[in-house]
């Protein structure tokens, strides 16, 4: 990445960092000063309606971001660099077998709802909720595997 390409994305982490924290005080100042009156299910210990709905557009925003970023980054860098494309490509195919893996592993089953006295049983939501976590743990496995694949290659590159 070239150094005007570093410095955007830098000051773009700053400015999310700060949004962040902003958004984060207002949640504790609105589930604070605004607390939700107390029901058999205690929703309101977590924090009031209007804190959590800041929290999940603000989380929305955060995701689009990153959405945006990770389709656009690998574009520039095949466009920048054609040898290299190679590397991002391979990397894509990992993340569809990844998330095809996952979806494959995922199931739709009704989960009991203690809240509402009965189950969950939306199938659309249920399936990918399992897709993100099952495809969350193997990335984070394949992500340790490299960290660790990569140190002992080195080790015996050096020794």
């Amino acid at each position: 990445m070239n150094n005007k390409a570093f410095k955007y994305v830098k000051y773009l982490s700053y400015l999310l960092l700060l949004l962040g924290v902003g958004v984060f005080a207002y949640f504790v100042i609105a589930s604070v000063m605004f607390p939700e009156p107390s029901t058999e299910f205690p929703v309101g210990t977590v924090g009031s309606a209007m804190g959590v709905d800041v929290m999940l557009i603000y989380a929305y925003i955060i995701f689009a971001i990153a959405l945006v970023l990770a389709i656009v980054f690998p574009l520039i860098n095949i466009i920048s660099n054609p040898k290299g494309a190679m590397r991002t490509l391979v990397g894509l195919v990992v993340m569809i077998v990844i998330f095809g893996i996952s979806y494959l592993c995922s199931s739709d089953t009704p989960v009991p709802n203690p809240a509402a006295n009965g189950y969950f049983d939306n199938p659309v939501t249920l399936r990918l909720t399992d897709v993100g976590l099952y495809a969350g743990y193997a990335m984070f496995a394949l992500t340790l595997l490299v960290i660790l694949w990569g140190e002992i290659r080195s080790a015996f590159k050096r020794g």
